[in-house]
């Protein structure tokens, strides 16, 4: 993410772009078990070496007991008896919501830079629904309309004061592509025998947990049996700030606790509806291509770049279609690690970015001018954002299209060709994947307390700037966060609490994860390389979560349940030496300004091997 900076470029918290929770309580669900949505207490953890250990008790298969300590939620066999067995048929549902903010005012941005001047650009005094009396279809006034205040609603990326001026839609990007673009909210439920997983992405920058909690307390509240809700950002740069680090100045949030409120209540209105559509899964068709493959020249480089040395990328574009007993798509889970900030700094229009012409690809097809196009496979489409970090990006790249048009500068032109050449790599995926007719369903989750090292983040914690509590740990000042796994079948998605850098996830250092012709693994020019010698060995973060199963399919869903902004290799983690976390050292350091610390990385592989070691004794 692009994190809103200090003077000198010094960004105060989760990245943006460069280039130029877990307590559930109490509570009856329908099957009459103690309710819950995720991790219920806080196990210890080592949050400077990156020791892991999961909550007090010990869990209990047919196979005996768990040699560790288990995680606090784990599904089947839990203790709290809320999730016993997962035999019998996988059934699923999803579902598509809204989530453009209900009241915002627009504006006219002369400048064409993004950014509102008060004094300067105009702004449109017509109330929460935009319409003035001279407008076709005028109601009358509504809420702020004509009362001398400009009613802001902030987009999440790149800098502060940058309001959105309206919706993107048909008539803006190619033809034929734009129509249904927007924010929107999907959520996936999947469900056996006493089990009842959620999934939940959101077209925003990032979510944090306690939002994740009061999604969970509402769950609850509303009598729905949820034993774990995972809830995605999909960490999109052209949708609302749902963090508080984009508002109208640095010192100010842009979080809006009304709009807060709405998207939580849409999010809930989702699952119950999920829920409504479930249905039993016939097969699983699970495949994943290589990206790199389909331009001989550039590579990968067609659709991503990677702005910070060591040019790593994971370069696999991953896809699963859940099908009922007629053969009909209920969802297609999509995964692809690359920021969603094509459309760049200047747009203003809600958009979903390259994202919603994926999704769109899967679900209705791909449309070219005169290239041929793809037919999608219908139901809905749900995009995860893998290991994006460090810096995954389109911005910068050339992206050439099949209708032979090249796009570099930041456009909807470029969003929509990158959208659908990744969305047809996504359908080749699943043309040549494998078939699982019985996918069976597990999960497990872990929350652990986590030292914060960066200064801005304390800051931002204490004056209100970022909605989170701070708590002592082990005399440090920290936070509260967490991890799950679930296993769908041979799918395996592990989440992760902020933007992974794809080294840490599939290694590279020596040079196999370039995936672009005459690209260097280090940039020559760069005054402070990484030492790649001293570079952590394998096996890396996806080998370790596949657990030496060939026929396992892994995903990391980045941006899980929280977002505490880059995950670095403590190896290249470079701070500058006056003024660390304000001012990004020499080189490719600009991750570290939005970072926990270097200690982040250590605390998620070693959370990560617990609930991956956990899960291969529950399996059997």
């Amino acid at each position: 993410m692009r994190g809103w900076v200090l003077p000198s470029c010094v960004a105060l918290a989760m990245g943006c772009g460069d280039d130029g929770s877990g307590t559930g309580s109490g509570g009856t669900g329908s099957t009459g078990n103690p309710t819950t949505a995720g991790p219920t207490s806080v196990g210890p953890a080592d949050t400077t070496a990156g020791t892991s250990a999961g909550s007090e008790g010990t869990g209990t298969t047919g196979g005996g007991e768990y040699p560790g300590t288990p995680p606090e939620l784990y599904c089947p066999g839990d203790p709290s008896a809320i999730c016993d067995s997962n035999e019998g048929p996988l059934l699923a549902g999803a579902t598509t919501r809204s989530i453009i903010p209900a009241c915002y005012e627009s504006w006219t941005d002369l400048a064409g830079d993004g950014s509102y001047d008060e004094g300067e650009d105009d702004y449109f005094d017509c109330g929460c629904d935009r319409l003035c009396p001279a407008d076709r279809g005028y109601p009358g006034p509504d809420e702020g309309e004509g009362d001398g205040v400009f009613q802001r609603a902030f987009i999440g990326g790149f800098g502060h004061n940058r309001p959105a001026t309206g919706v993107r839609g048909e008539g803006v990007g190619l033809p034929g592509v734009g129509e249904g673009d927007g924010i929107s909210l999907r959520a996936v439920v999947l469900e056996q025998g006493d089990l009842r997983f959620a999934l939940v992405t959101a077209d925003t920058v990032g979510i944090f947990r306690p939002d994740v909690e009061r999604v969970r307390t509402a769950l609850q509240d509303a009598g729905l049996d949820v034993d774990l809700l995972v809830v995605h950002a999909i960490h999109d740069h052209e949708g609302p700030d749902t963090m508080g680090l984009w508002g109208p100045d640095l010192l100010t949030s842009g979080y809006d606790p009304a709009y807060g409120e709405q998207w939580r209540a849409t999010a809930v209105e989702a699952v119950t509806a999920a829920i409504d559509e479930l249905r039993p899964v016939a097969a699983m068709t699970l495949g994943n291509v290589d990206a790199s493959t389909y331009d001989p020249m550039k590579g990968v480089a067609n659709v991503l770049r990677d702005s910070r040395d060591p040019w790593v990328v994971d370069p696999l574009v991953g896809a699963a279609r859940l099908v009922d007993e007629e053969g009909q798509t209920i969802v297609t889970l999509l995964s692809w690690a690359c920021h969603p900030e094509t459309a760049a700094d200047e747009n203003t229009l809600w958009s979903a970015d390259y994202i919603h012409a994926l999704r769109r690809t899967i679900e209705q097809g791909s449309q070219w001018s005169t290239a041929p196009g793809r037919s999608g496979v219908g139901g809905t489409a749900v995009f995860i954002s893998g290991a994006l970090g460090g810096m995954m990006t389109s911005l910068g790249v050339e992206v050439t299209n099949p209708d032979g048009q090249t796009y570099q500068a930041a456009s909807f032109e470029k969003a929509d060709s990158l959208g659908q050449i990744i969305g047809e790599m996504a359908l080749d995926a699943l043309d040549a994947g494998e078939v699982i007719e019985t996918p069976q369903l597990r999960f497990m989750a872990q929350s652990f307390e986590l030292a914060v090292d960066n200064t801005n983040f304390i800051y931002a914690f204490e004056n209100g700037i970022l909605d989170r509590d701070i708590i002592d740990v082990s005399g440090e000042q920290g936070i509260v966060t967490e991890m799950a796994l679930v296993d769908l079948g041979p799918l395996r998605m592990l989440t992760v609490p902020g933007e992974l850098l794809p080294e840490l996830a599939v290694g590279g250092y020596d040079g196999s994860h370039i995936h672009a012709p005459g690209v260097p693994l280090v940039d020559p020019a760069n005054p402070n390389p990484p030492d790649l010698e001293s570079a952590p060995v394998g096996p890396y973060l996806l080998e370790r979560v596949a657990a030496g199963d060939t026929l396992r399919t892994p995903w990391i869903i980045g941006l899980g349940n929280d977002e505490l902004g880059y995950i670095i290799p403590e190896y290249d983690f470079i701070l500058d030496d006056l003024i660390p976390y304000f001012q990004e050292a020499e080189g490719d350091h600009y991750e570290e300004t939005n970072s926990v610390g270097p200690h982040m990385a250590g605390v998620v592989d070693a959370q990560a091997d617990a609930l991956i070691d956990f899960a291969e004794w529950l399996a059997g």
